[in-house]
């Protein structure tokens, strides 16, 4: 199979460039089971009201359609890219061993609220370099939970397990 200019996506001018992971925790447990993170430059940080508008955005999802359900285990990414724009992630495990995520988006200049980022493509993105760093330590946290007996102490211990 032949690779294209137009599958290969890394232009020319693109420089690669480090940002920072944070996590926060399990951030509320009488919403849901899910650690958070926060990836950005160190140079532009996360607004504490942007954090603060993605977790009650996460609440609100949580309690009003279950999808996911509160009691999913799972965590979520709150990315910022840029000059006021935020990627939400909120990932959980289902089926026995598969990472499910749902994508939300924020801009700050033109809205008030994240909502769904729209994605119409059969092929779409699932992460990017700096969210796979995540992504990798989760499947091994995950792995020695599905290892374990499975109790709510192993939940726990899944939950504290951060990067």
């Amino acid at each position: 199979m032949n690779k294209t200019s137009e599958t290969i996506q890394v232009g020319q001018t693109y420089r690669h460039y480090e940002k920072m992971i944070r996590c926060h925790g399990v951030i509320d447990l009488t919403i849901g089971r899910l650690k958070w993170y926060g990836i950005n430059c160190s140079n532009q940080p996360i607004e504490q009201s942007i954090f603060e508008l993605a977790q009650s955005f996460v609440s609100r999802k949580l309690r009003s359609d279950g999808s996911p359900s509160a009691q999913e285990l799972g965590f979520v990414l709150l990315h910022r890219c840029g000059q006021g724009v935020y990627f939400l992630g909120l990932c959980t495990w289902r089926g026995n061993n598969e990472l499910w995520k749902t994508i939300f988006f924020f801009e700050t200049d033109t809205m008030e609220d994240f909502a769904l980022f729209p994605q119409d493509e059969a092929h779409k993105d699932t992460f990017c370099v700096w969210e796979l760093a995540v992504v990798c330590h989760e499947v091994q946290a995950w792995t020695t939970y599905l290892k374990s007996n499975r109790t709510d102490q192993d939940a726990d211990r899944y939950l504290t397990t951060v990067i």
